[in-house]
Formats: structure tokens, C-alpha cells, sequence
């Protein structure tokens, strides 16, 4: 019974994304080709209508990108009201989302992979790293979306505005507190030894998954149903 909700939880989001991605491109590639058209009618360049033309690929794998980000970013309170109408625990649902975030984003890799293919031959490498990007950044956007869940409409327009406003100020005083360590700090070999290393780059990636990884599954499982 378990597993048959947890397969409920993946297959509605992918249902929900589906709908979701016939919309988003179909508007997308919609207007993309309309503008085409129209510097088609007023340049009368055949040659470079077609050239335009192969830039749709990318626009479509571009499009699939945003639109993975924004399903884990805006949809966690709807999908939460929904597990609970259907007795679905927060436990079940935070299984089937993270399955369907990864499902989700190896299926966008893919295709972004297959589009890069006509420009750019395949380097093992790159893909690689591009894959990490999008797992990082999809776990990211479902971090935010679950922290936002959990507030009601002013709370998210204070924090939506708020915070980005206080990580800028913090920012930038840390930046002009480490001005004066900077010499300091460039003329140790150590020190610049860690920041070239691989490792420190590759342990930096797996700390900071792990946070968004943890504060997501924090967040979903302190959602309520609340009155907005």
C-alpha cells in the first residue's frame, strides 16, 4: 500500500508536469517561431529564417530547464493539500517528490544532452558536471519552495523580499571584512593550495547538497494546512 501511494505521489507529478511542459513550450517555441516569421516578412532572408530555425532545440531544452526548477519551487503546498486529501503521509510524499525530482531531472539532462549533441560533440566530463548543476539546482528550488510552503502570502512576500535583501548586506560585509586578510591570504601557499585543490571543490558540492537535502526534507515535514 505503501509503495502503491509513494508510485501515486510520482506518477501525478509527472502528470502535472507534463501538462505543464506542453504549455510551457508550446507558448515558448510558439512565439519564438512568430518572431522568425516576422523577421522573415521583413528581411525576406530565407537563409537566415533557417538559421533561426535551429535555435529551437536549445529554446525547448532551455524552457525544460526554468520549467523543472519552477514545479519544485511553486507546487509543494499544492501537492501537500493534495497527499492529504488522499491519505498520503508527509513521509510517502517526501519519497515520491524527491523520486520524481530525480526522475524529473535525469529526463531534462537527457534531453539538454541530446539538443548539445547538435552543436557540440559529447564529453563524458562536461555531462558529468552539467548533471550535478542540475541536481544541485533542483534540490535547491525544492529547499525554497517547501520553506515557502510553510508561510502564508505576507510571510512570503517579507522573506521573498527580506531575505535575498539581508544575504546581499551579509555578503557584502563579510566581503569588506576579508579585504584586509587578502593579501595575507594570497601570499599563503596553503591557502591557495586548498583553493585550487579538486577535493575542496568536490567537498564544498557534497556539503552544501546535503544541507539543501536536509533543510527540504525539514521543511516538508513541518508543512501545515493552514488559511492563507
Amino acid at each position: 500500500m505503501k509503495n502503491q501511494k509513494r508510485n501515486l505521489v510520482i506518477s501525478t507529478m509527472f502528470q502535472q508536469a507534463g501538462h505543464a511542459t506542453e504549455i510551457a513550450l508550446g507558448w515558448g517555441l510558439g512565439i519564438a517561431l512568430i518572431t522568425y516569421l516576422f523577421g522573415l516578412i521583413i528581411s525576406h532572408n530565407l537563409e537566415s529564417f533557417l538559421v533561426s530555425l535551429q535555435a529551437l532545440p536549445g529554446i525547448a531544452s532551455s524552457i525544460l530547464s526554468v520549467l523543472l526548477m519552477a514545479i519544485f519551487l511553486v507546487t509543494p503546498y499544492t501537492d501537500f493539500k493534495w497527499a492529504i486529501q488522499n491519505g498520503i503521509s508527509r513521509k510517502t510524499l517526501w519519497q515520491g517528490r524527491i523520486l520524481s525530482l530525480f526522475l524529473m531531472t535525469l529526463v531534462v539532462w537527457f534531453i539538454a544532452q541530446l539538443m548539445g549533441l547538435m552543436n557540440t560533440p559529447f564529453d563524458l566530463v562536461s555531462a558529468w558536471h552539467s548533471l550535478l548543476w542540475y541536481f544541485g539546482f533542483s534540490l535547491t528550488m525544492m529547499a525554497i519552495g517547501n520553506g515557502f510552503a510553510l508561510l502564508n502570502r505576507r510571510w512570503k512576500w517579507i522573506v521573498g523580499i527580506g531575505l535575498p535583501m539581508a544575504c546581499l548586506v551579509l555578503l557584502m560585509m563579510l566581503a569588506y571584512s576579508l579585504v584586509g586578510l587578502i593579501p595575507a591570504l594570497s601570499a599563503s601557499g596553503i591557502f591557495k593550495s586548498i583553493i585550487i585543490s579538486n577535493v575542496t571543490g568536490w567537498v564544498s558540492l557534497v556539503i552544501y547538497l546535503i544541507i539543501v537535502y536536509a533543510l527540504a526534507r525539514f521543511f516538508n515535514n513541518k508543512i501545515q494546512l493552514r488559511r492563507d
